[in-house]
């Protein structure tokens, strides 16, 4: 199970969830979606928005509210208040060309403003040339924020790559209480020193380049 998988169950036990998402895809994240949830999905490529409707269903299929939003995922939340949402997801960062000022002191930030109370934020992280991990713990430590790692393995079978996310909670959320999280593991130490903090002045590839 995928973390945003994971975090959507452990939260969707309490009603009905608002959720947004940065990245549109083809629109898997709509399979998740229930009667009485609102999904909100940011896409900066008109292109793709035809695409997720025009040759694949899961908009079409979801049980949940579906709006889509063209334009930048910074600017959009932005107009977007006063809204708030329980889970904001970022899908965003899995091409050899990430946007960075998705990444940064002063994005997380804005973030954080658009949380519900208990709120949550998933960032999906998976690259084959970058380490955004430890940058996306940095940023929410930066921010007062709880961070965790879920890493999925892939399913042949079913088609399923393996992922790895990072989800965020203030101090006072309960999410990881939640049966479903107990697979999700802190950042060290270790790793947070070590980490990059991007900010919108300053952000460098060459420092969430892998190194194995």
């Amino acid at each position: 199970e995928s973390g945003v998988g994971r975090a959507l169950a452990a939260m969707g036990q309490s009603g009905p969830l608002r959720v947004a998402g940065v990245g549109l895809g083809c629109g898997v994240l709509a399979t998740y979606g229930r009667d009485g949830d609102r999904l909100d999905f940011i896409e900066i490529n008109p292109a793709v928005i035809r695409m997720a409707n025009d040759r694949f269903t899961f908009l079409a299929d979801s049980n949940a509210e579906i709006a889509t939003h063209l334009g930048d995922g910074r600017l959009v939340l932005e107009r977007m208040r006063p809204r708030r949402f329980d889970l904001l997801v970022l899908d965003a960062f899995s091409s050899d060309s990430i946007p960075a000022h998705l990444l940064t002191r002063e994005a997380m930030r804005l973030y954080r403003d658009r949380l519900s109370p208990g709120g949550a934020i998933a960032i999906h992280v998976s690259n084959n040339h970058l380490d955004l991990a430890p940058l996306v713990h940095r940023l929410a430590a930066d921010a007062s924020l709880e961070s965790r790692t879920i890493r999925s393995a892939g399913d042949p079978d079913r088609r399923t790559l393996p992922a790895i996310w990072v989800v965020l909670t203030a101090p006072s959320s309960n999410l990881w209480e939640h049966e479903q999280m107990t697979v999700a593991v802190p950042p060290t130490a270790e790793e947070l020193r070590r980490a990059p903090l991007w900010t919108d002045q300053h952000h460098n590839l060459l420092s969430v380049l892998r190194r194995d």
